[in-house]
């Protein structure tokens, strides 16, 4: 019964804007983009402008555009640390994930309470099984920012992946104490528990991650599992 690691956080701070939009108008993103290449245009050193450029772009899918956008608002502006985020899932999301974490190390450098940039360097160096950093780095992002549930999911995750059980299960717990509706948090939770061969908890677990998302497959499994053992073990 694997545990699983869940989504990357992005920090997208883009403007708010309202557009009221005839069908014959041109696509709200698209129009934006032009916006920005025009304030750009006016004043290349706009910084948000080139900000916000990438995150469009990022959105659209125009990957190589995103990445120039981003890399021109940190040449604009070397303590962008938003930026640096960004271009970093970037090049986690192309498999360069050297590349991501010595981007999100620059992010880190000139924010280091940024909780975010420290929740993604623990994702990248999961990613790397380096699990001992990725712990590191939830640890810290959880530090600084103590009710970051997904930032206790995935310690937890990190710790079950060294089976350091004792710890995950603490982890697992918090999470469910900051969102009691968090159903992957009580199925790890479960699947640590019956580690442990505490099989009644763990199956007490199961069932309530089942409550909270009862078609979810790989919880169902589990549970079929620990019945199976548990049966076994009489």
């Amino acid at each position: 019964m694997k545990t699983t690691i869940i989504t990357i956080i992005i920090v997208f701070a883009l403007t708010t804007i309202s557009y009221c939009q005839n069908k014959e108008q041109e696509d709200p993103t698209d129009a934006s983009i032009n916006a920005f290449k025009q304030a750009i245009a006016a004043n290349p050193e706009f910084v948000e402008a080139h900000y916000n450029l990438g995150v469009l772009y990022d959105e659209k899918g125009m990957t190589e555009e995103a990445i120039g956008a981003y890399i021109k608002t940190i040449e604009t502006d070397a303590n962008f640390v938003k930026a640096y985020n960004n271009l970093s899932v970037i090049y986690y999301k192309l498999k360069q994930t050297d590349k991501a974490i010595e981007t999100i190390k620059k992010a880190i450098a000139i924010s280091p309470k940024y909780s975010e940039a420290l929740y993604n360097l623990g994702i990248y160096y999961y990613e790397k099984t380096q699990y001992n950093e990725a712990i590191k780095a939830f640890k810290d992002a959880v530090k600084r920012n103590t009710r970051f549930d997904m930032g206790f999911y995935n310690l937890g995750v990190a710790y079950a992946a060294i089976d350091a059980t004792d710890e995950s299960i603490a982890a697992f717990k918090r999470v469910i104490e900051l969102n009691p509706k968090y159903p992957d948090a009580y199925y790890n939770l479960g699947v640590a528990y019956s580690k442990k061969n505490q099989f009644d908890e763990a199956i007490q677990l199961l069932k309530k991650a089942l409550e909270i998302n009862p078609k979810d497959s790989k919880t169902h499994f589990a549970l079929g599992i620990i019945y199976t053992v548990k049966d076994k073990a009489k």
